[in-house]
């Protein structure tokens, strides 16, 4: 998929742009994103997994219980582009 039809998916959700903007500035697990952007853990839980099958974010080697998150190449790629469009 190209990076605008990629745009595209990542625009069609709040959730989904809010994640990707907030992995952005470093890895976060999901409960964090949730707490930052007082949305329900398993809307988090689902943009992530969306983000994820696109290459746009991967989970961190897990070190602890918790999961980190954090935003790919192609994600910070995405991410500045489509940041861009919304302003």
């Amino acid at each position: 998929m190209s990076v605008d039809g990629l745009g595209a998916v990542v625009i069609r959700s709040t959730v989904r742009v809010k994640v990707l903007k907030d992995l952005e500035r470093g890895p976060k697990t999901p409960t964090e994103l949730a707490s930052l952007e007082n949305e329900h853990l398993s809307h988090v839980c689902r943009a992530l997994a969306q983000l994820q099958a696109q290459g746009l974010v991967a989970p961190m080697p897990k070190y602890s219980r918790q999961r980190y998150y954090r935003t790919t190449e192609r994600g910070l790629e995405l991410c500045g582009a489509v940041i861009h469009l919304l302003k």
